[in-house]
């Protein structure tokens, strides 16, 4: 008899301190999370482009942080399902220890699984709602490109077309010159 409360004992124990393990891990990963959606409001908050607006480096940070942000919920959705499948297994040795479950027990058991589930879903809509700002931010950089290019042409554009007209000028003053100095050179010779 004393040696199975005293087994029961040390089971309770190792459980207790697997449990602090899981809750440190969780209450880690949700302070890493918060830290980068802070460091997401602060790169989505810079507008350092010569026009007042993000820069490319600006919506890069922003679109890099968004995907570590994604990844951490991808780790939050990793620890939640292990501790829900190992609260699943926890439960179901207890309920084999003590024989049968009681209807209460039953109920306590699959509301956890379905607030679990309800967690999990509201990370994976959390995680395509990350996905889809991500691929709307991709979106931007794209068009801010073309426009940045598209800019870029156009002056190149008026630069050479300037340069011709320069060059043009040039030809039709060494021209005039010439027509100038070809009646006094005519004058001088009779």
């Amino acid at each position: 008899m004393k040696k199975k409360l005293l087994t029961l004992a040390i089971l309770c124990l190792s459980l207790v301190q697997v449990q602090a393990q899981e809750e440190d891990k969780l209450s880690r990963l949700m302070s890493d999370r918060e830290q980068l959606i802070l460091e997401y409001q602060y790169y989505n908050q810079q507008n350092s482009s010569f026009w007042g607006t993000q820069s490319k480096k600006d919506l890069i940070s922003v679109i890099e942080t968004l995907k570590k942000i994604i990844n951490k919920d991808s780790e939050l959705i990793g620890a939640v399902k292990e501790a829900s499948i190992r609260k699943i297994a926890e439960s179901t040795v207890q309920s084999q220890r003590e024989g049968k479950l009681t209807l209460e027990d039953q109920r306590n058991f699959e509301s956890q699984i379905s607030s679990l589930k309800g967690e999990v879903k509201t990370l994976q809509s959390t995680m395509k709602k990350r996905e889809r700002v991500v691929r709307d931010l991709e979106e931007q950089l794209n068009a801010t490109y073309d426009v940045k290019y598209g800019k870029d042409k156009v002056i190149t554009i008026l630069a050479v077309a300037a340069f011709v007209l320069l060059l043009y000028a040039v030809f039709l003053q060494v021209r005039l010159n010439n027509l100038k100095t070809a009646p006094a050179r005519k004058k001088k010779k009779v």
